[in-house]
């Protein structure tokens, strides 16, 4: 899935299944058998006495009666929890984690994913995409030889509900479901975390998104698509040497650079900084508050006044327009192909 609000790609996918209409949607009703407390999922999944197993490896203990689990392959399933109550958000405790080696995947903004690692549930943070878990298991007791292998859970799409993980101060493992819309509530959402179990985790991450991929059928692997042309060319992006601070004469600074150092860009993308845009929550003058660039909205389409002179006088290097300085910087640094917006950032593109 790729989130309409996000700049980073959001892995999240949408299991085939139907679902009952509003105003209380009963998620997730699909032909796979499903299993609760004290019954075997399959060969490898077993949820007995509160603990979730995968391969004799212990992935939740503690899990309450309300968690449902749903076999998909040998060594898959799919994870899900009921309530009493329907709400457009759904929070269920899943289980205990704790004394493993762990891996997130969390978004810690709107747009950006980073990774964290720890041992236990309260190392979980709030909006995790992707956990791997660490299994070891000793081969024989006459061996000090480890043997390691991985659990992945995987947060996906219910229905018209997101999915997402977090931890607790009791090192509890929760999902978080919602819909985003207080007039779509469900009961529940049974199928709304991906679980997959292998010895190596690249190959597990791998085989779970393809297996994803051939579930649902809305999203294709990597290794389906064409790689678009503009690859094949070397580019720049502003964002990580100005971030919103991006002026025309840096820009310019910049791309000289690269051409004196043999490596002239083909592509140029002017990220965030350019747009015409109000904080009502960063007054001018204030001291800068983590978060409160966040709360800038668009007021026009128009450039800002860094890349745009008042009364076409021209200072600290600023063009006369947006239009005038892409015309400049295409014509002396080779930039020649046409130029497109794409959301927030400003795209000129280069031929190969």
């Amino acid at each position: 899935m790729f989130s309409s609000l996000t700049k980073t790609p959001q892995l999240i996918f949408s299991p085939l299944y139907t679902f009952l209409a509003p105003p209380q949607r009963i998620l997730s009703k699909g032909c796979c058998r499903q299993w609760k407390h004290s019954m075997v999922v399959n060969a490898k999944t077993l949820l007995k006495d509160g603990i979730l197993s995968v391969d004799g490896k212990d992935a939740l203990r503690g899990v309450p009666e309300n968690v449902v689990v749903t076999p998909f392959t040998a060594s898959s399933a799919f994870i899900g929890a009921s309530s009493a109550d329907a709400s457009s958000r759904l929070v269920f405790k899943l289980g205990v984690i704790q004394d493993v080696r762990l891996l997130c995947l969390f978004r810690f903004k709107i747009w950006w994913m980073i990774p964290r690692v720890g041992n236990s549930g309260s190392d979980i943070p709030v909006e995790t995409q992707m956990l791997l878990l660490e299994a070891r298991e000793r081969m024989d007791s006459q061996s000090s030889k480890e043997q390691n292998s991985y659990i992945i859970f995987l947060p996906v799409l219910d229905g018209e509900f997101r999915s997402s993980l977090q931890g607790n101060s009791s090192n509890e493992l929760e999902l978080c479901v919602e819909s985003g819309d207080p007039a779509v509530v469900a009961s529940q959402s049974l199928n709304a975390v991906f679980i997959n179990y292998g010895d190596h985790p690249f190959d597990l991450v791998k085989e779970s998104i393809k297996l994803l991929s051939e579930h649902s059928g809305t999203f294709s692997q990597r290794e389906t698509k064409q790689m678009p042309g503009m690859l094949d060319c070397f580019g720049w992006c502003t964002w990580d040497a100005f971030y919103h601070s991006v002026n025309p004469q840096g820009i310019r600074d910049g791309l000289k650079s690269l051409s004196a150092g043999g490596t002239p860009a083909k592509f140029l993308i002017i990220d965030d900084g350019w747009q015409d845009t109000v904080n009502e929550f960063q007054k001018d003058g204030e001291p800068f508050i983590e978060g409160s660039q966040f709360g800038g909205r668009l007021i026009s389409i128009k450039e800002n006044n860094k890349f745009r002179a008042i009364r076409n006088v021209t200072e600290n290097g600023a063009p006369i327009s947006l239009k005038d300085f892409v015309s400049e910087i295409k014509s002396t640094f080779g930039l020649k192909s046409d130029m497109s917006m794409y959301g927030m950032p400003y795209w000129v593109t280069g031929e190969g």
